[in-house]
């Protein structure tokens, strides 16, 4: 007669829940980007390292390295989650837009106001700063090094939206180009302060963008 025969018991915990366990790890480098995040605000990008990441989660410093392999892998995670941050709230105003003609000053407003409210994650974004292994970091991430497109592709749909049927005979590409460039160039003097005579962000904001939308009517 068979007789049944007892499995063996596995020894210490059971294994861990894949779900679970992929959730831990994202809750561990959210922790770590805000961990940088604090360091960048404080210092710049020379003031992020490893050993005060983990000083600020009350870890050690190796504990930031099973999640990144270097420094520049962590920085180059917080530029990309700047950008996805930045690329959102160009969408959502797009999103908002009730007549196509409507999208380019929204999106326009939306990049100022992201730029204005968030300094540090346009500073991510935008500022000259440089890999430790810019080499390696161009080989495992490509054009992602240098920057992110889905930003430049929402403020690309706002320029053929409110050009409509002019859009065929533009050049988008231009036309994206330069609405980036004089948009860029407004938040960049904000944040070095470089605006004079008592000028900010606020005052020249909507005749800058009348100015981008004026251009734009020019050019096509």
């Amino acid at each position: 007669m068979a007789t049944d025969v007892p499995l063996p018991r596995r020894r210490g915990r059971p294994p861990a829940d894949p779900k679970i366990l992929a959730v831990s790890v994202q809750e561990a480098r959210d922790s770590i980007c805000a961990a940088a995040l604090t360091l960048f605000q404080q210092g710049g990008v020379d003031a992020i390292n490893m050993r005060d990441v983990g000083r600020l989660l009350g870890t050690s410093q190796m504990m930031a390295y099973r999640y990144f392999p270097s420094k520049d892998h962590l920085l180059m995670e917080l530029r990309i989650r700047a950008f996805a941050r930045f690329t959102q709230a160009l969408a959502r105003w797009r999103r908002r837009a009730r007549q196509d003609a409507d999208a380019l000053p929204l999106v326009c407003g939306a990049y100022l106001v992201f730029a204005y409210a968030n300094p540090h994650d346009y500073r991510l974004m935008f500022d000259m700063w440089a890999f430790e292994n810019p080499e390696a970091m161009k080989k495992e991430f490509g054009e992602k090094v240098r920057r992110q497109s889905a930003s430049w592709l929402e403020i690309q749909a706002s320029v053929s939206q409110f050009l409509g049927p002019r859009a065929e005979r533009a050049d988008l590409g231009q036309a994206t180009d330069i609405v980036w460039s004089g948009l860029h160039g407004l938040a960049s003097l904000h944040l070095a302060r470089k605006l004079v005579f008592g000028r900010n962000l606020k005052h020249l904001a909507r005749p800058a963008i009348r100015s981008i939308m004026a251009g734009l009517t020019a050019l096509a």
